[in-house]
């Protein structure tokens, strides 16, 4: 863990251990490793990388670099030219019941063209029912469940290009969709939390896929990851980090 505390000194006179420690990390995909080690097997391993020269914090951060090759697209399906990271956790960790705080940062160098860009989704590794996503169009950053037609919010800027962007979340999960929830906050601005059906079956392993997954585009589009983390407490997940939103860089 890169910071032990960001709000506030631990002053050993009024506690004997910070309340941001590295017992409430449960994962982290912050690149800092100098190699893709922290995260699972991803998706067209290709267009993945790193780079120094752009990062949320640290010295390393991940990138994609998608173009409209046939080489990109899964299984040879025109709408699924695609590179992602993919992080999952161990079973049972999403069962029914269970609650899950992950958040990461992005980074676009250049805006991205209008067309409808899944920047990161939650999926069942045995039915591969996708459940909810993050779409980008534009400059414009929206949620949605992946069964609706309709997205549950749009940001306006919410992915504007030449500076970092921070999304958490906090899911509930469940196959009853009272119970089901899914609470999101991008760049420290709570977005609501909607109800909804997000676990297929009350044993299903979610993993999560982050880059970029858009129909075949003749272009080249790049976005930075940074700073993925899960953690076992809705507080760190949102204050650990809050001092890097909005960090720019000239890339």
């Amino acid at each position: 863990m890169k910071k032990s505390c960001l709000l506030m000194p631990c002053f050993i006179a009024l506690t004997s251990f910070c309340s941001f420690s590295n017992a409430s990390i449960l994962w982290q995909g912050d690149f800092e490793t100098g190699d893709m080690s922290q995260w699972n097997s991803p998706i067209n391993a290709a267009g993945l990388s790193l780079t120094s020269e752009c990062t949320f914090d640290g010295k390393h951060a991940g990138k994609v670099t998608l173009t409209g090759d046939d080489s990109f697209l899964w299984r040879g399906n025109k709408f699924l030219n695609r590179s992602e990271f993919h992080h999952r956790r161990a079973a049972g960790n999403t069962h029914e019941g269970k609650d899950t705080f992950f958040a990461f940062s992005f980074y676009l160098p250049q805006k991205f063209s209008e067309h409808k860009h899944e920047l990161g989704y939650w999926e069942s590794d045995k039915s591969w029912q996708q459940m909810f996503r993050f779409n980008i169009h534009g400059s414009d950053l929206s949620f949605q469940e992946s069964a609706a037609s309709d997205v549950l919010w749009k940001l306006p800027e919410g992915a504007a290009p030449g500076q970092w962007h921070r999304v958490a979340l906090h899911i509930h999960w469940s196959t009853d969709p009272k119970l089901g929830s899914t609470e999101v906050w991008v760049n420290g601005k709570h977005m609501g939390k909607h109800h909804f059906k997000n676990l297929p079956t009350k044993d299903a392993l979610m993993f999560t896929q982050i880059g970029i997954l858009r129909t075949q585009e003749q272009t080249t589009e790049e976005i930075l990851i940074d700073g993925a983390l899960e953690t076992d407490n809705l507080t760190e997940l949102l204050e650990r980090d809050r001092h890097l939103v909005g960090k720019t860089c000239e890339i």
